[in-house]
């Protein structure tokens, strides 16, 4: 088997090497096969095209990603096993979502899948990709996607990550948004025994603008490590980066996220922000919010709070009637509430509530 190991930079500039957030390792093995053969759930909307290789996209024009290597880019083109290009037509709005769910097993418990999507000019579209494996399987998915928004068009993308707890989870987003143009992202690392996550995001556009949500929910021993950026060299430019997550048990998580403001994008805002629950003494937390300036003219935000369960809440709901885990159910929800109220999909919004639930009996040995 082919493998590949990466010692990435995950934050802009370095902080205390003492921390152990700079950089991260992580081993890439290559799936056997070239064509993953798992279970796939394919739903296409008739207006949107779906290819099965990049021979028709404009892969120049998103340049060198941030948090992927020339390496490990050259590792995925020889190696990808499942790859798709979906392209939505200039000037047209797609109101069904793009909806692509994969299915690791023990056959086929690999998955290295490549995906690019280009909104052209003026364009609107939900895409929606789903991840999960059999327990036990062993599975590895390793994931590249690459998205171009052209002027004027907007793009909502939502990934759910929801892998057994024995799998392994490596995945990157870059992207690159021109004048007027939005993306809206909602990225859901729900699963797998270690989660290694990236977004980048360029706002080259005057006008662009990038909406970035993350929901991540921490049990067991589950170890997530996350970097999210968004550059905004536009004038204009208008980006915010927003997670919510639930850390139980013995889990433990990094998240980086960074606005990065170049020169020449005058009269742009940003703001991140993060908030976790923390439902068990021993679950391990570190956030790193980053705001990155070069350019006078610029407003940016950036906070970051994390907080234990508040007890008299608890026992407030205990005194009406409602159990000490369903308690924390309702408790849980309200965290996540504020990003997954304004989910582009219903169904995905009750996927991840209900996986958040599930893991809370579990908790309660229930």
């Amino acid at each position: 088997m082919k493998q590949l190991v990466t010692k990435n930079d995950r934050t802009p500039v370095y902080t205390w090497n003492r921390a152990g957030v700079n950089t991260a390792e992580r081993v890439l093995n290559a799936p056997e096969s070239g064509v993953f053969g798992g279970k796939a759930n394919l739903e296409i909307p008739e207006a949107l095209r779906c290819f099965g290789d990049f021979e028709h996209a404009d892969i120049a024009a998103l340049g060198a990603g941030y948090f992927i290597g020339p390496e490990t880019s050259a590792f995925f083109d020889a190696n990808a096993n499942r790859r798709h290009h979906i392209q939505i037509p200039e000037g047209t709005k797609i109101e069904t979502p793009f909806v692509l769910e994969l299915c690791l097993s023990s056959a086929d418990s690999i998955l290295m899948d490549d995906v690019l999507i280009e909104a052209r000019a003026g364009s609107e579209a939900t895409v929606v990709l789903k991840y999960r494996s059999e327990p036990g399987s062993g599975a590895e998915h390793t994931g590249r996607l690459r998205l171009l928004v052209e002027r004027g068009a907007v793009l909502r993308l939502v990934k759910v990550q929801n892998l057994a707890e024995d799998a392994m989870h490596t995945d990157a987003v870059e992207g690159l948004v021109r004048g007027n143009g939005r993306v809206e992202i909602l990225l859901a690392e729900l699963g797998a025994r270690s989660a290694f996550s990236s977004c980048n995001l360029a706002l080259e556009g005057a006008g662009s603008s990038a909406h970035l949500d993350v929901v991540y929910l921490g049990t067991g021993e589950r170890a997530l490590d996350m970097s999210y950026r968004i550059v905004q060299s536009g004038v204009k430019t208008d980006a915010r980066i927003r997670a919510r997550g639930i850390l139980q048990d013995k889990s433990r998580k990094i998240l980086r996220d960074t606005l990065d403001f170049v020169s020449g994008a005058a009269g742009s805002k940003g703001r991140e922000e993060e908030g976790v629950l923390l439902l068990s003494p021993e679950a391990h937390n570190i956030s790193l919010p980053l705001l990155l300036c070069a350019e006078d003219d610029v407003e940016g935000e950036h906070a970051a709070s994390a907080g234990r369960l508040d007890e008299k809440l608890l026992f407030y709901f205990m005194t009406r009637g409602i159990g000490e885990t369903e308690a924390k159910r309702l408790l849980a929800r309200a965290a996540l509430s504020v990003v997954l109220e304004n989910a582009p999909d219903a169904r995905v919004r009750d996927e991840i509530l209900e996986t958040v639930d599930a893991s809370i009996g579990q908790e309660a040995g229930l």
